[in-house]
């Protein structure tokens, strides 16, 4: 019913203070594993890390987090080409987003520029404007995140009865008639 003080908090989280430090009457997370530009943060160049990013600032530049999640939040803005695993945004950004899995844009986003991902989210009332491509093998994506790319979701084209037949025979043979099965 009435707020906990500072001291009471501190007491009842101790066990835990390491992941939620206290200020004041309200306990804060820390952000283990993930990286923060703050809202009165401007960064001009290029931001690259290996951790999940929160851009609550500016950034005019590339950003690379290519085996990481980036969410640029409701106040972020990024003027540039943005890389990652997954890309967030409730924010601006004017610029290419090429995500290895998936990019989703929140009602409060607003983008403009190239989206290059196999899974695209587009909430009600996101503005985008643009070109969206999400052919998982699309050359954009296998620049950005090199040979090993490679999206689950994607299933090869199943294989042909005479396909399945040749590669039995060329199993049984040892490769031997394969010259043949092929003629």
């Amino acid at each position: 019913m009435f707020p906990k003080s500072s001291q009471a908090l501190r007491q009842t989280n101790s066990s835990d203070a390491a992941s939620a430090p206290v200020r004041g009457n309200e306990p804060t997370q820390t952000l283990h594993g993930m990286s923060r530009i703050g809202a009165k943060t401007t960064i001009r160049g290029d931001v690259n890390g290996d951790e999940d990013l929160l851009i609550e600032g500016r950034i005019v530049g590339d950003v690379s987090f290519p085996h990481h999640a980036v969410t640029v939040g409701s106040d972020g803005q990024v003027e540039g080409r943005l890389i990652a695993q997954e890309i967030t945004v409730k924010g601006r950004v004017e610029g290419q987003l090429i995500a290895a899995e998936r990019i989703t844009l929140k009602a409060t986003a607003e983008v403009q520029g190239e989206l290059y991902a196999p899974g695209l989210i587009l909430e009600d009332g996101a503005a985008f404007h643009g070109n969206i491509d999400m052919n998982a093998e699309h050359a954009v994506l296998r620049e950005a995140f090199g040979a090993e790319h490679r999206d689950s979701s994607v299933k090869p084209a199943p294989e042909s009865r005479a396909e399945a037949e040749e590669r039995e025979e060329i199993q049984e043979t040892g490769g031997a008639n394969a010259g043949r099965a092929a003629e």
